[in-house]
């Protein structure tokens, strides 16, 4: 491993409050210090700055119809020590009311926003994402969406890997490493990260995406799903950098003519000390009701036989993300004895086999899978 990322003594936070240190940063937004003549992308602080130990992270998503996957994806989040901030628009599942009961229990924040008919759900959602107090009052802020689980090798939490990471830099790409269906045909209600274990190899064309946790979020006009758009400052001053989790320098990020930048370089693609697992198929049943469907981010249809072909990968076997059993457990334990939480899960567990059923022409009221989530939802 680099000898950079020899795990520093961080302050872990307890596994019963997700971290909420607010900075002690009083950022003034007037990006332009002078160094050398030359205009750079900093920020002027009144106050002394948080360490990377209490640094508050925000990951950012937007859903639609997630229901059965929310509890999860959110227990997986507040694990690794970030704040959580959800939009969501046109649900016809239980899941508003869902995040709802999360925001509640003072878990989550959710916004409800409404695209405009010609803006792809996903650019509206992190517009509106990128407005929000939540996001631009954090220190560190993470895009990506519900089928993604950031899986750190190294340390427990995020602002640990920050706290290992060498300065300065301004943000950090985690590479995807995308998962295969692995055998499972149907939707079965479970874990997503423990039910699909298999992919290939590192270095795969599809493993070329990543997404980004960058600092000062205000600095950047919008959001965006891999990076963040129209940055006011100088992409080429050494504190503006683009690391891998590993603590490698990407230098194509500090030619400004070369954003917004979706793709890392084979060479690039990063796994051994953080990764982003990718469940973008899960199941053959679950990926074949996508199948003709505009996606949310460009209304592309993007989901044909050659996009699984070249996803459902299962020849590597990577149980990483299992070694936060005993973690994960205890958090998702406390997400599900919420008020009203297990019940809403289980309803939009009844919702989503009900989606499958109606896609396949079947009655889902005679599927055990709904009868299951109806039971269990009492």
């Amino acid at each position: 491993m680099n000898a950079s990322l020899k795990v520093k003594a961080a302050i872990e936070p307890t596994i019963n409050s997700a971290p909420r240190v607010l900075s002690e940063i009083c950022m003034t937004q007037a990006v332009a210090a002078k160094d050398d003549g030359r205009q750079r992308g900093l920020l002027v602080f009144t106050t002394a700055m948080t360490t990377h130990e209490s640094s508050d992270c925000v990951v950012a998503a937007a859903m639609r119809n997630e229901g059965p996957f929310i509890v999860e994806w959110v227990a997986w989040y507040r694990m690794l020590g970030f704040r959580i901030i959800v939009a969501t628009n046109d649900c016809t599942d239980h899941s508003p009311a869902l995040l709802d009961a999360l925001q509640d229990a003072g878990w989550v924040k959710h916004i409800k926003h409404t695209p405009r008919p010609d803006l792809p759900p996903k650019i509206s959602a992190h517009r509106v994402l990128h407005d929000s107090d939540t996001v631009r009052r954090a220190d560190w802020v993470l895009v990506c969406d519900v089928d993604e689980f950031l899986v750190l090798h190294a340390t427990d939490t995020i602002q640990g890997l920050l706290a290992a990471l060498p300065s300065p830099f301004l943000g950090v790409a985690f590479s995807w490493k995308t998962f295969g269906i692995g055998g499972w045909q149907r939707y079965q209600p479970g874990l997503t990260h423990r039910q699909f274990k298999r992919c290939g190899l590192s270095n795969l064309l599809v493993n070329r995406p990543f997404k980004s946790l960058y600092r000062y979020p205000t600095v950047f006009r919008r959001m965006g799903a891999h990076t963040p758009h129209e940055f006011s400052g100088d992409w080429a001053a050494p504190e503006n950098a683009w690391i891998t989790a590993d603590g490698r320098p990407l230098p194509r990020f500090a030619q400004a003519d070369a954003h917004p930048i979706r793709f890392l370089a084979q060479d690039e693609i990063s796994h051994e000390t953080a990764q982003m697992n990718h469940y973008v198929l899960r199941s053959a049943e679950h990926f074949d009701m996508k199948r003709g469907t505009p996606s949310a981010s460009a209304f592309k249809d993007r989901y044909t036989d050659d996009f699984f072909k070249r996803r459902n990968r299962n020849g590597m076997v990577d149980q990483s993300a299992l070694r936060f059993t005993d973690q994960f457990d205890a958090i998702h334990a406390q997400a599900m004895a919420l008020p009203d939480v297990q019940r809403l899960h289980h309803l939009c567990g009844a919702d989503y086999v009900a989606r499958l059923a109606a896609h396949q022409g079947k009655d889902h009221r005679s599927d055990p899978r709904w009868q299951f989530h109806m039971e269990s939802a009492g």
